[in-house]
């Protein structure tokens, strides 16, 4: 599992995202999923949430494990001191603000289908040649050879309107245009 997956799924809410609960059982409410940065600091920047029946303001964090907060040392990134909530794949440890006022943690886990996330997996995995190689096999030999003609006439006309450009450009006097470049060499 990788954290920009994550961030797709939040960012998307690409999950059940009725009756979310926090790890400590209280419910979660998504107003706003905020807005995705890709700069330092937390993830996604004023989102509004409910948890319980309390509205917050701020910022969502995203990690992969809940422990990687203190692996990325945010408990003493100031920057993290607005996080509302931690958005975690797995949660193994409670994380807790420099007031020692512990961060509520959604694992995103427990509401993404196995759809979702068996698409992940093959869309990730590496390939040999293209993404969809699997599936050409699958594929009407009809259908195949009707695509392949296709690619070839989308190139051919690409590179003829190549030459009628350079053609136009160069005087059209249907020499080939490596004699038209030659220097001419005098008597």
């Amino acid at each position: 599992m990788k954290e920009d997956f994550l961030h797709y799924l939040w960012k998307f809410k690409k999950f059940d995202s009725t009756n979310l609960t926090t790890a400590n059982g209280e419910p979660v409410t998504i107003i706003n999923s905020g807005q995705y940065l890709q700069l330092s600091g937390p993830d996604f920047f004023n989102a509004q949430i409910i948890i319980g029946d309390q509205k917050w303001a701020g910022n969502i964090e995203i990690h992969v494990k809940s422990s990687d907060w203190y692996l990325h040392h945010h408990q003493t990134d100031p920057a993290y001191e607005n996080v509302i909530l931690h958005v975690v794949w797995e949660h193994d440890v409670s994380v807790y603000r420099k007031n020692n006022v512990e961060i509520p943690v959604l694992v995103l886990k427990d509401y993404t289908a196995s759809g979702t996330i068996e698409n992940y997996l093959e869309l990730s995995a590496p390939k040999t040649w293209i993404y969809c190689e699997s599936y050409l096999a699958q594929t009407d030999d009809f259908i195949l050879k009707n695509w392949l003609e296709r690619l070839f006439f989308e190139r051919l006309e690409r590179k003829s309107i190549l030459i009628r450009e350079l053609l136009s450009n160069n005087g059209n006097d249907g020499k080939p245009l490596y004699l038209r470049c030659w220097p001419k060499i005098s008597d």
